[in-house]
Parts: C-alpha cells; sequence; structure tokens
C-alpha cells in the first residue's frame, strides 16, 4: 500500500453549487437562531473565542441547547431538532431515558459523591467483564482521555518500555502522548512509511523515545518498524473504528498483524473503545474477533455522565494492587463515584443484544439510504452499526492520507444546511443513531439531504 501523499480533489465542479449558497445557508441559520448568538456573543466574553470545548466550534457559531427529550434537543431559541451525534455517541439511550432518571433520581438523595467505594461501581464493573471478551480487571477513570493515559501508564509499566505506536489520523483525547498527527495538515505529512510525529497542538514537548507515528492499515510499514524498534516498544494503540478518518474499520490483515506483532515481541495490544464500544454487545472486539490486551472505555458506559475506563488483563491492571513495590498509581475525586455508576449501569442493561442489533438495522438503513443518494457523486459514505459518516471525496478511504484530502469546508457547509432543517450532526457530516431513533426521522434526515445535495 502506497503511504505517498497527493491530494486527489474531484475536477468536477459538484462542490461549487452548495459553497455557492454559504452566504444565504449562514444568513438563515442566524435568523433562526438569535438567541445563541447572543449567548455566543456573551460566551466571547468568559471563554477564549467563545468556546471551552473543541469539537463545538463551527462557523459562524455553535447552537446552544437547552433540553434534551429522547432523540431530540431544544435549542436555546426553542427549536425541536433531532440528534443525530447524540453528544459525541455518549448516549446510546438518547436523552433522559427514564430508566437513566430513574437510576439517578433514586441515588441522588443519597449523596453524589463519597470518600469511600459503593457497590454501585461493582455492579457495573461486573457487567464490563461479562460483556469485553478481555476484560479481567476493570479500573475506573473520569474520561476517555484519561483512561487512555492510564493504559499507556499501565503498558509502559508492564513492559518497562517507553515508547508506544499510535497511527496517523487517529484520536485518543487530549492526553499529551496521544496528541501527535492527530490532523495535521496534508502539506506537513511528507512520504514514507514512518512519518514523523507533528503536534497537534501547542504546548507539547517533544515526543522522542515515547511515541512513534505509523499509517493506518498499512501491514508492511506496521510489520517493518516493529521488527525494527520491538525492544522499546511497550504498546500499539489502535482503534478498531477510526473516527477521525471517516468511521472506517481496519483491514482485517492490519489487526491481525498487531496482535501476532505484539504477541511476537511482548507487546501491548492496546484498543480504544472510547466510541467503538458501542458497535456491539462485546464491542468492536467481539465484532472483529481479535482480543487486545486492554482496553479504554468512555462514553455509554457512563449513561451521559463523565466516564472513563480501562478493562483488560488481570496480570496488567494488577500492576495498581494497593501495597505492590513500583505500582501504577491512580487516583480521582470522583472515579467511579455513585451517579455515573448508577447512570451507566442502567444504560447498560437496556442494551441488549436486540437493542444492539436493533440499532445496527437502523443504523444500516441509513448508510444504504446515503449510498444511494450519492451515487455518482464525489461524495463517501462509511460507517459500521450504529454509526454513520458522509465525506466530501471522490474515493474510498483506508487511511488519513486519504482522509485529508476531503473537502471539510464543504462538509461544514452541508451540516449548517441539515442544521437550519432541523438536524444535528457534526460540522464534518458524522452521525449515529440511538435507541430512541425512528425510522420516520431517518426517512425525513435522508429527504433533507437528498434536496441538499441537489442544489
Amino acid at each position: 500500500m502506497s503511504t505517498s501523499v497527493s491530494v486527489r480533489r474531484t475536477t468536477n465542479d459538484y462542490y461549487r453549487a452548495l459553497y455557492s449558497r454559504t452566504a444565504e445557508i449562514k444568513a438563515r441559520y442566524q435568523a433562526l437562531t438569535p438567541r445563541s448568538h447572543a449567548l455566543f456573543d456573551r460566551a466571547q466574553r468568559v471563554f477564549p473565542g467563545g468556546y471551552t470545548r473543541d469539537s463545538l466550534v463551527r462557523e459562524p457559531y455553535a447552537p446552544f441547547l437547552a433540553e434534551g427529550i429522547g432523540s431530540t434537543v431544544v435549542d436555546a431559541d426553542r427549536r425541536r431538532i433531532v440528534d443525530l451525534w447524540f453528544n459525541a455517541t455518549s448516549l446510546p439511550l438518547g436523552h433522559a431515558h427514564p430508566d437513566v432518571v430513574a437510576a439517578v433520581e433514586r441515588q441522588v438523595p443519597y449523596g453524589t459523591a463519597f470518600f469511600g467505594p459503593t457497590e454501585h461501581e461493582l455492579r457495573l464493573a461486573e457487567l464490563l467483564k461479562e460483556r469485553l471478551p478481555s476484560a479481567e480487571r476493570v479500573r475506573f477513570a473520569n474520561s476517555g482521555s484519561e483512561a487512555v493515559m492510564m493504559a499507556i501508564r499501565f503498558a509502559r509499566a508492564f513492559r518497562d518500555r517507553p515508547v508506544i505506536v499510535k497511527f496517523e489520523g487517529s484520536y485518543h483525547g487530549s492526553y499529551d502522548d496521544v496528541s501527535w498527527s492527530v490532523s495535521p495538515p496534508v502539506e506537513a505529512l511528507g512520504d514514507g512509511p514512518t512519518p514523523g510525529p507533528i503536534a497537534d497542538s501547542k504546548g507539547l514537548i517533544d515526543s522522542h523515545d515515547r511515541v512513534a507515528l505509523l499509517p493506518f492499515n498499512d501491514v508492511a510499514a506496521l510489520e517493518a518498524f516493529v521488527d525494527a524498534h520491538h525492544a522499546q516498544l511497550a504498546a500499539i494503540l489502535v482503534e478498531p473504528v477510526a473516527n477521525r478518518m471517516g468511521l472506517i474499520l481496519p483491514d482485517p490483515a492490519f489487526i491481525s498483524a498487531a496482535r501476532a506483532l505484539c504477541d511476537r515481541y511482548d507487546i501491548v495490544l492496546l484498543f480504544d473503545e472510547v466510541i467503538a464500544f458501542r458497535t456491539g454487545f462485546h464491542g468492536a472486539q467481539g465484532e472483529i474477533g481479535v482480543s487486545p490486551d486492554l482496553t479504554t472505555l468512555g462514553k455509554i458506559i457512563g449513561g451521559g455522565f463523565p466516564v472513563g475506563a480501562v478493562a483488560g488483563r488481570a496480570e496488567i491492571l494488577e500492576l495498581s494492587r494497593p501495597g505492590r513495590q513500583g505500582r501504577v498509581s491512580h487516583a480521582g475525586t470522583f472515579n467511579a463515584n455513585p451517579i455515573t455508576m448508577v447512570a451507566g449501569l442502567a444504560t447498560m442493561q437496556v442494551l441488549t443484544p436486540q437493542v444492539f442489533a436493533d440499532m445496527a438495522e437502523l443504523g444500516e438503513r441509513v448508510r444504504c439510504g446515503l449510498r444511494e443518494i450519492v451515487a455518482g457523486l464525489p461524495l463517501l459514505v462509511t460507517g459500521i452499526a450504529s454509526l454513520f459518516k458522509i465525506t466530501a471525496i471522490g474515493q474510498e478511504i483506508s487511511n488519513y492520507r486519504d482522509a485529508v484530502t476531503a473537502d471539510k469546508a464543504w462538509e461544514g457547509i452541508a451540516s449548517l444546511a441539515l442544521y437550519n432543517e432541523g438536524f444535528l450532526m457534526t460540522s464534518s457530516l458524522s452521525g449515529c443513531v440511538s435507541a430512541v431513533s425512528t425510522r420516520e426521522e431517518v426517512l425525513r434526515f435522508l429527504d433533507t439531504f437528498r434536496r441538499i445535495v441537489a442544489w
């Protein structure tokens, strides 16, 4: 597989039609959202640039939201909007699910956080052990980023090696050691199978001897690098569903090679399933049939509250056992707090195999409908189970170097046009359905998108 970079934008002028309506789309958005506009003006006086969360940034400003009910949200201007992202995939049961609300309401009068463990954390951890094929022990955290940070710490301690391998274009949270080559510009990538790390943020310390970057889905590059440098490698960190590359899957040969190399050289295989865990009852690893040594979790296991977790082999996680010499330490005032635990347990109990199957069926209906709409256009539809993504590109995507050539500006305009019509997706047109999303909502979304791409 070639890893050289070439910009392959379509030569036709399809994208120009929507571009020509940018001013009209933004003007209508501003007319529909005056209250959000006013709130954004206030936000700019307290938050840098008006935001305290990068993923919400969009032009001309993000819609402020006031309520969430089932599959919809209500914005500050009292418009009811069909939610097709559910707080970055973290709400598989939609907003304010009765079982989750009831669980939280039962717990709140008894306290929200204690300086001591509760039975609630045991019950959620036991459920996760039952569902994740690779989980022998679990340790809770407060975010997916924190879970990744701890998993890397465990891997380095377990193998007493410094370097982790991550893949170009993969996002693993805001932890320093994974904030490299997440979304580098195409002109910075260079050629070759072992690209140098590119800082995704100012303020990062040099990644030398800590992080190695490789192209996603390139078996030859992975094997050559690991064969040459295995003595320094603690972990290979991989997304079984690569979110920022378009919710694409690893090639079976690639993920099998990663597992085989980790077995051969005693390297920890680490799956980031913070998003991917929603793809099936046993997570993405259950779907693809490859078991990692450690798995990071978040989002859906917290029932709408901040959460993270590391799950995996007992001999690795037992490195944090109290009293152990040279132990891996991990504190956290709100780790496994009872509100998150009861909300997460209520959510996971509703997510039966049949519910996962129903969400996957509805997700496939969305993807099939979108593929029919974009046939012959320079637009690509990808995803798995309940997840879907529309990319402004005229080719298949195998790795970040393919995905980076997409027309992100077109995606942002299309996303704003969809919001005007009552549908919330990311500014890059990522979406998902939930257990309470309806076929009628899907059909309306498809009809709306059909009209937008025909402009």
